[in-house]
């Protein structure tokens, strides 16, 4: 915890005010301009939350909806003449407001997907049918190079359904339920009963893409099918990093097992987390990670005559090692049209907020989407299951990986 606050306390000390970090940051015009769903808002609470310690080193302030609505999509930053990231200063907070374990300090469905993932390695509790996209296709029993979805592209069916079963609960039913889930964490199993079909088809189709790209460009790999775990990615977003150590090093002796010593990731959130934040979490991480589109030879593609307005994953952009692989691979294949925010300027599609605070997500979805419509492209692409989910509207949205197969079919 001590240095959590320390590094808490040189994050926010470098902020001097100046409001410019308001001017990109996407929750704050989706909360309807409440400070503190904003960036600069979140810098002034984390130097609340240092003054507010009490005695025992545990905060007296309820903070954790400013906190836990932080996109960490890290817009701000790229603004910030002082060099603040209140994307880190959310995250840190998270991470003492998780240490603390004072009731109230936790957002209950914070709580309830991190019960969830620490029992049964899933957030919502399945693995049974999660590698069904994979049927009839072949893999190597054992190989150098293992392919993991992280069951990313399989959990996005879900959660339209469980977000129109919250609104129907209510906010204040579904915090209760949410509490009791965090404490019973077979309950939300219930939830995992209910999925889009068409949705999921068209997730599943994104998948077997990947596999049959990786395949034509020579690639042998294996697969875990429905014993492959979920990454973690939320329990360490989320700031609880005493259950993600113990969860990382879990899934770490999974992936070993497997006799891998290359690990191909499908979406930019397992790619970043397995990159930066495992090795700094697990000791002795030996493995390399690339993303599948690093495998893929840019030669084999041939145009599609199409023009495409793409729509970039915010953590391939937005963090210090810029991954641009994708839009690279996408010029080859289409005519690329990019939003004006895009780069280091991108605009988040909302997509990390959809399970806690699904109103606000809804919101900065509908303006992204809404910029990347008016390009007046032929379709809107994207390289993010998330970011797939978030901006799936008016069936103008499709995942990369089928123009690209395309391509290199041509």
């Amino acid at each position: 915890m001590t240095d959590l606050l320390r590094q808490l306390e040189e994050e926010v000390g470098k902020c001097i005010s100046c409001g410019f970090c308001e001017s990109v940051c996407p929750t704050l015009p989706a909360s309807g301009y409440d400070l503190w769903k904003g960036a600069r808002g979140r810098v002034i609470l984390g130097k609340e939350l240092l003054n507010s310690m009490n005695m025992e080193g545990k905060p007296n302030l309820q903070l954790s909806d400013s906190f836990y609505s932080c996109l960490d999509c890290f817009a701000c930053l790229q603004v910030c003449p002082a060099g603040v990231n209140a994307g880190v200063v959310s995250h840190l907070s998270r991470s003492i407001l998780a240490g603390a374990k004072m009731k109230g300090s936790r957002n209950p469905y914070a709580s309830m997907i991190v019960a969830a993932t620490m029992k049964y390695m899933n957030p919502l509790g399945i693995h049974r049918g999660l590698g069904s996209w994979a049927s009839g296709l072949k893999f190597s029993d054992r190989s150098e190079n293992l392919l993991y979805t992280g069951n990313m592209y399989q959990l996005m069916a879900y959660t339209g359904k469980m977000n129109a079963m919250r609104s129907l609960m209510g906010d204040a039913m579904g915090r209760f339920m949410a509490a009791m889930a965090s404490e019973i964490p077979s309950l939300v199993r219930i939830s995992a009963t209910q999925y889009d079909k068409d949705f999921k088809a068209k997730l599943d189709q994104s998948l077997r893409n990947i596999a049959e790209l990786l395949a034509r460009a020579g690639v042998n790999f294996s697969y875990m099918g429905d014993e492959e775990p979920y990454p973690g990615t939320f329990i360490y977003d989320l700031g609880y990093l005493e259950e993600f150590r113990e969860y990382s090093a879990k899934v770490y002796r999974m992936l070993k097992k497997t006799g891998a010593r290359r690990i191909i990731t499908v979406d930019p959130h397992t790619y970043d987390l397995l990159r930066n934040a495992y090795p700094k979490y697990v000791k002795g991480f030996d493995l390399e990670v690339v993303f599948y589109t690093d495998l893929l030879d840019q030669s084999k593609l041939h145009s599609t005559g199409k023009n495409v307005a793409y729509h970039e994953p915010c953590h391939f952009v937005l963090r210090t090692d810029a991954y641009n692989r994708p839009l690279e691979l996408l010029r080859s294949a289409s005519e690329v049209k990019l939003p004006a925010r895009s780069g280091k300027r991108n605009r988040c599609c909302g997509g990390p907020d959809e399970l806690i605070f699904p109103d606000l997500s809804e919101k900065i979805s509908n303006d992204r989407y809404a910029e990347l419509e008016a390009i007046g492209a032929d379709e809107i692409v994207t390289a993010c299951p998330i970011c797939l989910s978030n901006l799936s509207k008016k069936g103008k949205v499709s995942d990369i990986s089928g123009l690209l197969l395309e391509a290199m079919k041509g």
